[in-house]
């Protein structure tokens, strides 16, 4: 059977926030490793014990710090007479966060069968907030468009964003199998209903999470919530 992986990278991080704040550890995703270990988990239930899983492609889905969202908070700083230091913290954090996934993506390039399909990440002047918009709409186009070209046989989607859910049932309704790697506390009712199987990653354990994650051992006073 054919397995395609969509990642929602911002949604599947909450999720792994939330679980590093319940046990007291802070986790990073490893996205190299990720492709291989929900393969392999998938091999060891029992619906597809007798089954062969090929892996087609993961596609990770982002939203992107561009030259251009630099600029524009940069001019919002240059012409408020307010909320400076604000401003000043928010284009502070979003040179580090563009620097960081520059070289993600650098990297990222090199891992097999992995394809980042990125949005350009908006400002709001209004509500002085960075603002991903278009990813969800863009996973969801692209399981549908897979779906009626009849790329996979199973779906493995890492999110639980309720705005998918009706990609979801479309897939469903031409036959292929829908499942569904996430948070079950940042993870919609609905989704965990639609999906044929909903795996929480909650349940895993230390050395489930080792094969796909790493724990961050630097700063002591690092909060997890800073990477909210």
């Amino acid at each position: 059977m054919r397995v395609l992986i969509l990642i929602d990278a911002k949604n599947f991080e909450q999720g792994i926030f939330s679980l590093s704040e319940t046990r007291k550890e802070f986790r990073f995703i490893d996205f190299y490793k990720i492709s291989n270990f929900i393969v392999q988990y998938l091999k060891n239930n029992f619906q597809y014990r007798e089954c062969e899983l090929e892996h087609l492609r993961t596609y990770f889905y982002t939203g992107e710090f561009t030259d251009k969202l630099i600029e524009k908070i940069q001019r919002t700083l240059d012409k408020s007479n307010k909320n400076k230091e604000t401003i000043e913290k928010i284009l502070e954090k979003a040179k580090k966060n563009r620097e960081k996934q520059a070289k993600f993506f650098k990297i990222a390039r090199d891992y097999y069968f992995f394809e980042i399909r990125a949005k350009p990440l908006q400002f709001s002047q209004s509500d002085l907030k960075i603002l991903q918009k278009g990813v969800d709409v863009q996973l969801a186009t692209d399981l549908v468009d897979f779906t009626h070209k009849d790329v996979f046989d199973v779906a493995v989607i890492l999110s639980g964003d309720i705005d998918l859910l009706e990609s979801i049932k479309i897939a469903k309704n031409y036959g292929k199998h829908v499942i569904i790697f996430g948070n079950e506390e940042v993870t919609a009712e609905e989704m965990k209903k639609y999906a044929d199987l909903f795996i929480d990653i909650n349940r895993f354990t230390k050395e489930q999470l080792d094969k796909f994650t790493h724990i961050y051992i630097g700063d002591k006073n690092y909060n997890v919530k800073d990477e909210k």
